[in-house]
């Protein structure tokens, strides 16, 4: 058994990124009301999850950055409120709002899966940065590895994904089978459909609330569903040998 986990929405979250955002605008005289934030933000969120697979370095990611940080301040702009802030500035509110926490439960339940011989590791849709953001959260020492998307130039939902990470299971259990393996996910597409495409077995965790709905949640009675990492506990995990 190899539990594989994706990182946003699953592990961590955005800390306040809508108020942060707006914070930052405010303090460049733009007063902005929730609504406009938050579909200015919502924007430039999927501008960055449509282009994310360019960030594979520092000068890819940064050229990404700036493209998100104009996309805000367009949709600022597209929802009636003006503004003559330059790009430099916008991008350092960007930056500014996007900072990383853990869910609740998170460190708790890696703890706890860890302490059983629970080998795990994540596999997630994200820029080349990904490995950093966990060693900042003091997340990578739980994980054999830390795998982004721009790193193996393939993205979910695609199976080819999972067959890059199935390459770095077999390093840890070389002969372990993709049936053998859980993908804990809060996309059905992304992670849901593409883990099951693959052959591995999805664990699909549909929290209450989100910064930005992960697709659409169908009733699909042939998925384990939990709503907190702490329900991985209470399943039958076989321990490692090696």
């Amino acid at each position: 058994m190899f539990i594989l986990f994706d990182a946003y929405g699953t592990l961590v979250e955005l800390d306040d990124f809508y108020g942060r955002l707006q914070r930052g605008f405010a303090q460049h005289g733009v007063l902005l009301c929730d609504r406009v934030v938050r579909a200015a933000a919502h924007k430039e969120m999927r501008h960055y999850m449509s282009n994310v697979l360019r960030a594979r370095d520092l000068e890819s990611w940064d050229g990404l950055r700036l493209e998100c940080a104009q996309v805000l301040g367009d949709a600022v702009q597209e929802q009636g409120a003006r503004h003559d802030l330059p790009l430099e500035v916008l991008l350092n509110i960007l930056a500014s709002a996007i900072v990383f926490r853990l869910y609740p439960e998170t460190r708790e339940v890696l703890e706890s899966l860890q302490a059983r011989g629970v080998p795990m590791g994540v596999l997630s849709n994200w820029d080349y940065q990904l490995p950093l953001r966990f060693e900042e959260l003091d997340l990578a020492r739980y994980f054999y590895f830390v795998l982004s998307s721009s790193q193996a130039g393939l993205e979910k939902p695609g199976a080819l994904l999972f067959h890059f990470g199935l390459e770095y299971i077999h390093q840890v259990q070389p002969d372990l089978a993709p049936q053998d393996c859980l993908y804990v996910g809060d996309h059905y597409e992304k992670d849901v459909l593409g883990a099951q495409s693959a052959g591995f077995k999805p664990i699909w965790i549909v929290r209450d609330q989100r910064d930005l709905p992960s697709g659409e949640t169908p009733h699909d009675e042939s998925v384990t569903i939990i709503k907190s990492l702490r329900e991985l506990l209470e399943l039958k995990l076989t321990r490692r040998t090696s």
